[in-house]
């Protein structure tokens, strides 16, 4: 082997070495950087405390897949709001589609609830109590049909299903 070829691969080893290097740098830093947003969001400024509350749920859906919901106070988010914990009942025997949400500490004129066939945002502010979910539902619905109902810090917003489409079936006629 001459001496070219040795030092070619010494020359790939230390530029791998050195993307390798600045590899760890750069995890290093993120991890910094997770550490720092995750302790400014627990403990505010300096000399500053407040509650925090984090957790998630876990289930499965009827077609098997997995589903995870993250609720509580948002490490990532700045503006202050927690995300509900909430769960979406599909009723086909009477066509609707319930959406629990437990939002305690709020009265029911602090809530607002915006819905299109497919989404709901649902908000409330009072005091220190800040809320916003942002939700995908499970199944279209008819938006203004939504009925909701606030009683012991659990909201309950019903909607009525969306009438099923033919799934773009047409017959053709043959001439």
């Amino acid at each position: 082997m001459s001496g070219i070829e040795s030092g070619d691969r010494n020359d790939r080893r230390k530029d791998l070495r050195d993307m390798l290097d600045e590899l760890d740098r750069y995890f290093e830093d993120f991890e910094k950087d997770i550490e720092e947003t995750v302790k400014s969001a627990i403990f505010g400024k300096e000399g500053e405390s407040k509650p925090f509350i984090a957790g998630f749920t876990f289930n499965m859906g009827p077609e098997g897949k997995p589903s995870v919901q993250v609720f509580g106070n948002n490490p990532v988010r700045r503006d202050g709001f927690r995300s509900p914990i909430n769960e979406q009942v599909v009723d086909e025997k009477n066509g609707l589609l319930r959406v629990i949400l437990e939002m305690p500490g709020v009265d029911k004129e602090d809530i607002k609830v915006d819905a299109t066939e497919d989404s709901a945002v649902v908000t409330a502010q009072r005091g220190e109590k800040n809320y916003r979910a942002e939700l995908s539902l499970k199944v279209p619905v008819r938006p203004e049909s939504g009925k909701a109902e606030y009683r012991n810090g659990m909201l309950e917003i019903s909607f009525s299903l969306k009438d099923k489409p033919n799934k773009g079936f047409k017959r053709v006629n043959v001439v």
